[in-house]
């Protein structure tokens, strides 16, 4: 009898100290159910439970680690008698404050009826690898889940209330789904391996400091449907955010430094935002680019709540926008070339909100709104090449705007009628001032507008080479492009085509002379026939990028294109008629990365000429004059005029050049029948020998 009675209480005993132990229980009697044994690793409660209850698992039980409360419920109990810190009162269906801080566990089941995780209930769990929250718990109270091991977390869209960090320095959290309604302040501060958040369409507003130091996190997954009023201060500081897409969310406020010191390349911003606080986008070393809201018609429903609930209704028809570029924005984002970015409706640039933006701006805008701009807003812009302001009233300015900024060599374009006002104006005056100062397209600043001028803007939009950028804005776009090239071209060839020859060959100052020559064939053709003329260039003096001439053709012969070959081929050639007198035609040809002529001898362009039915000329010349040569430093030499003959020939063969011959020799021979190698005063005949035997003759006049 007595071995049976020692082998019952060994077995009770082993159920007791065993490591899992299951309880039904009364609230606040499972220190009695457990008894003595402390030691037991894994706890299962079912029936009902209180804040009594849960101060014995704190207090009493240090080695568990798994406990199951799934078929429990938590019962209201209120006292006299302080139980966690200062608080007698204890709600149901709430795990209390502190509850299980710092403990050994590795795994939790919750109520299925729970509605409150109290502040820090599971903070310092730092063996906690998973949890699943209840799609009932409506409130999670600060540092519910702080510093524990949790790898991931779904948040049901049942939270209503998020307190602060709920989930920080949780260093092993991985991924995150959020379904609330906003994610708390602090939420997952310092979780360095988070890489996945996705956000729900429940979600209306990122609390304060949400992602601080996230720094694997590239991106959030939104929800298109999200409709987020706010993005608190510091919310993605310090992470490792490259792309977000927010600008289809309604968000109406940014927060100061919200995605500061991020990797973010670019940033959209929508029509709605009103606020983008102090250095919202500020020290982000690889932004190059912000989408700034410009004025919007606002109707119905304003859902820029300050807490980001009980929308307002604001009058239909409202006009918003961003008025304020608020202190520190855009400071030290060496990269970003905000030049175009400012819209309509700013009138305030805080300080410092440019400070060393440091990037190559071909023309930074001031909109007409602005009035103010702050101490230092603009300082360290070291890349700004032009300042242009559409503002008529000058703004004010605090102190060292442009410091480090090289005004007296940066063009200042300001609006008709304002040039007296911006020079008398403290620090505005520091600027290079345009005005009458210029020749619009005279890149070069030599004085006047030639080919030589789109050379030379060529060449800076390829290496950067110095020029007169407010003539270089042909277009007037208030930036220096590719777009200015063509313009500059279609500027001169209409230039030319509205004056005399007379007036074009006196056009501009003096320029050397060369004997670099173009050389014309000779062809044969009648009425309706159509011939392509080439066009050799002859240079032994100079190497060339670019040429312009004008063609002169007998009356019944139209040009009808030009065509780079040869060494032309990597050429562009553009011509235009003559509006004053008739038969007249102005070519330029240029290559969009300056390629030189090939060679020093052979073919560069053909003329296309079609014969009208009342041409009937039996012999008649073609005239290149005016013929200006580019070389690669932009310098411009004027060659003499070429002749060309056109035969009239009744068999119809055709006697013009093939372009597959090569140049063996030019002779040059003048009136008096004397031959040179050059070219002699006066009156040319030119004789081109070919490998194949062949020969042409063409005059020239020197």
């Amino acid at each position: 009898m007595r071995k049976l009675f020692f082998m019952l209480l060994l077995a009770a005993i082993t159920t007791l100290s065993g490591l899992a132990v299951t309880v039904n229980n009364t609230s606040g009697q499972l220190a009695s159910k457990v008894g003595s044994n402390l030691n037991i690793t894994a706890l299962t409660v079912t029936g009902t439970m209180d804040a009594r209850d849960f101060v014995f698992i704190t207090n009493s039980l240090p080695e568990l680690t798994t406990l199951n409360l799934s078929g429990v419920t938590i019962e209201p109990y209120s006292s006299g008698q302080t139980l966690y810190g200062t608080i007698t009162s204890f709600n149901g269906n709430a795990i209390p404050r502190t509850a299980f801080f710092g403990k050994k566990l590795t795994s939790v089941t919750l109520p299925q009826n729970l509605e409150v995780i109290g502040f820090a209930a599971f903070a310092g769990c730092y063996q906690l690898h998973s949890i699943t929250i209840p799609a009932t718990v409506a409130f999670i109270d600060d540092y519910a889940f702080s510093g524990t091991a949790l790898t991931s977390v779904e948040v049901p869209q049942s939270v209503q209330v998020m307190g602060k960090g709920v989930f920080s320095r949780c260093e092993s959290m991985t991924s995150a789904v959020i379904n609330s309604r906003y994610i708390g302040d602090f939420a997952f501060l310092g979780d360095v391996q988070l890489a996945s958040v996705n956000v729900s369409a429940n979600v209306n507003m990122i609390g304060r400091g949400a992602f601080n130091g996230c720094t694997a996190l590239r991106t959030l997954n939104i929800d298109p449907a999200c409709h987020m009023t706010r993005i608190d201060e510091e919310a993605f500081i310090n992470s490792g955010l490259e792309s977000i897409n927010i600008k289809s969310l309604g968000v109406g406020t940014v927060g100061e430094w919200a995605f500061a010191q991020t990797q973010l390349s670019s940033m959209q911003l929508g029509d709605e935002m009103t606020v983008l606080g102090t250095g919202a986008l500020a020290h982000n070393p690889q932004l190059t680019s912000v989408t700034l809201p410009g004025l919007s018609q606002q109707s119905g429903t304003d859902r820029t709540g300050n807490d980001g609930s009980n929308p307002r209704r604001s009058a239909p028809g409202v006009q918003r926008t961003l008025n304020e570029i608020s202190a520190y924005t855009f400071a030290g984002d060496g990269q970003l070339n905000p030049g175009n970015m400012l819209k309509d409706g700013v009138s305030t640039i805080g300080d410092y909100a440019f400070y060393n933006v440091s990037a190559t701006i071909d023309t930074m805008r001031l909109p007409a709104s602005v009035t103010y701009l702050g101490e230092r807003a603009m300082a360290g812009m070291i890349g700004m090449q032009t300042l242009k302001t559409n503002a008529v009233d000058v703004p004010a300015l605090g102190s060292d705007v442009w410091a480090g900024v090289d005004q007296p060599n940066v063009p200042l374009i300001v609006p008709d009628g304002t040039v007296g006002e911006y020079k008398a104006a403290e620090q505005w005056l520091n600027f290079f001032f345009g005005g009458g100062d210029y020749i619009l397209g005279d890149v070069n600043d030599d004085g006047e507008v030639t080919i030589a001028d789109v050379s030379s803007l060529i060449d800076y939009l390829l290496s950067g080479e110095p020029i007169n950028l407010l003539a270089a804005d042909v277009n007037k776009d208030g930036e220096v492009s590719i777009a200015d090239v063509s313009s500059l071209i279609d500027m001169l060839l209409g230039n030319n085509a509205k004056k005399s020859l007379k007036n074009l060959s006196l056009m501009g100052k003096p320029k050397p002379a060369t004997s670099d020559v173009l050389v014309l064939s000779t062809v044969s053709m009648q009425a309706g026939d159509t011939r392509k003329i080439e066009v050799a260039l002859n240079n032994d003096e100079h190497d060339y990028i670019a040429l312009q001439c004008e063609v002169i053709l007998p009356e019944g012969l139209e040009l009808t294109a030009v065509n780079g070959i040869e060494r032309g081929s990597n050429h562009g050639f553009y011509s235009r008629k003559n509006t004053i007198e008739n038969n007249v035609y102005t070519i330029i040809g240029i290559s969009d990365d300056l390629a030189k002529f090939a060679g020093n001898e052979g073919n560069v362009m053909t003329l296309t000429v079609t014969a009208t039915e009342e041409y009937g000329a039996r012999n008649a010349e073609v005239l290149l004059t005016n013929v200006m040569f580019v070389t690669p430093r932009h310098q411009v030499y004027l060659a003499d005029d070429a002749l060309g003959m056109i035969n009239d020939n009744a068999t119809g063969v055709v006697e013009q050049l093939t372009t597959d011959k090569q140049i063996a020799a030019i002779r040059y021979i003048n009136m008096a029948g004397q031959e040179s190698e050059k070219p002699f005063d006066g009156l040319n005949i030119v004789v081109t020998t070919y490998t194949d035997g062949t020969t042409s003759t063409v005059k020239v006049l020197r």
